[in-house]
């Protein structure tokens, strides 16, 4: 039974990127530059953990704290001049900043999720945690193929650099505090709520970034 908890939330981690991938993108871009998107996102990851842990004061992980949040989120604007440095050494097709945002979506679940999921996971008591994680997992594979795409546009589309910026701010700040509001003030007790809110919340910003993309 744990065994197979474990292939089941290490699948619903790592095969929807795959397939998506495979499916849709594999025109765009090889294995080996989807390798190199990768570790240029540990890169800024590795950048992100040095300024956090410089400026970003420590406290209780399990609570709530409106100044940490904001900090934290403010930090992640890294991921978007790296982004910017991608896309704007190079000119790349829409499909191939898709790719680029699928890359550190799935970097993420291998930094962030892989371990834990293959240690914890393999638990005797079952818990809904793990199952959680992996779904975390391909909404953040959703708002990183959208941060590209918004990121992407802002370099190709001057015009629309208003409303992309007014997006961007949302997603890279409003949103991660909130997630963490729910999660370790008003929701403890049921994550999944946070979850499920964060989903829509990405859900929105893909349908965005769509639509900026199309017009």
């Amino acid at each position: 039974m744990t065994l197979m908890h474990l292939v089941n939330c290490v699948a619903l981690t790592f095969v929807p990127p795959w397939m998506i991938y495979k499916y849709k993108l594999q025109e765009f871009a090889t294995t080996p530059q989807c390798v190199q998107a990768g570790f240029w996102y540990a890169t800024i990851q590795l950048l992100q953990l040095i300024l956090t842990a410089t400026f970003v004061p420590s406290g209780d992980p399990n609570s709530f704290d409106v100044a940490q949040e904001s900090m934290k989120a403010f930090i992640t604007f890294a991921d978007c001049l790296g982004l910017y440095y991608t896309f704007s050494a190079r000119k790349l097709a829409l499909g191939a900043a898709v790719v680029i945002g699928l890359s550190w979506g799935t970097a993420e679940s291998v930094l962030h999720r892989l371990v834990p999921l293959a240690v914890e996971a393999r638990g005797l008591q079952f818990t809904w945690k793990h199952t959680l994680t992996s779904v975390e997992a391909n909404i953040s594979l959703g708002t990183y193929m959208a941060l590209a795409v918004l990121m992407w546009l802002w370099v190709r589309k001057p015009a629309q650099r208003t409303s992309i910026i007014i997006v961007i701010i949302l997603q890279r700040f409003i949103v991660p505090v909130t997630t963490s509001f729910l999660r370790n003030s008003a929701f403890v007790e049921t994550p999944a709520i946070a979850v499920a809110a964060e989903a829509a919340m990405m859900g929105t910003f893909a349908f965005l970034a769509l639509k900026m993309s199309s017009s």
